[in-house]
């Protein structure tokens, strides 16, 4: 069944952001068998040229995704996230497509994300979506288990 969804630009500290960042943060630690404090600080995307959106099924949180700059050229994806059981229903790709073209207006060059391993639905959709693989960046360089993407625009 597909869901009709809206995507909206929310503030990183609203409860559907803190909603889909908390869903994130307990899938990550799932599957990489951990437990911890969230390392996401919603405060990275409320700098300029930063971005966080929400994609609702009417009311209801289910995805999202933030952008925040690394430089005036570079920016990084991060919290793209998805609700199990609205997968695979454009969501992503929507989230995508819509941070992508915040990014163009703001005239990044490049949009890079770091993934890893445990996480091989997220790394197909993002090589269908024309990420390549580069060497890991900042302080994702210092660990092998990070993967990292880029796309120029």
């Amino acid at each position: 069944m597909t869901s009709k969804f809206s995507i909206t630009q929310q503030n990183p500290h609203s409860i559907p952001a803190q909603t889909m960042i908390a869903a994130l943060w307990k899938e990550i630690q799932q599957r990489y068998g951990f437990t911890g404090e969230c390392d996401i600080n919603p405060s990275d995307f409320t700098v300029v040229k930063a971005l966080f959106l929400v994609a609702f099924v009417g009311d209801l949180p289910v995805g999202s995704i933030g952008l925040k700059p690394l430089s005036e050229e570079i920016a990084e994806l991060d919290t793209l996230y998805v609700s199990p059981e609205f997968r695979k229903q454009g969501v992503a790709r929507a989230l995508l497509q819509k941070l992508e073209a915040h990014a163009r207006l703001h005239r990044f060059r490049a949009i890079r994300l770091r993934a890893g391993g445990e996480q091989p639905e997220a790394l197909r959709f993002y090589k269908k979506m024309g990420f390549v693989s580069i060497p890991c960046f900042g302080n994702y360089a210092s660990s092998e288990a990070n993967l990292c993407f880029e796309k120029r625009l």
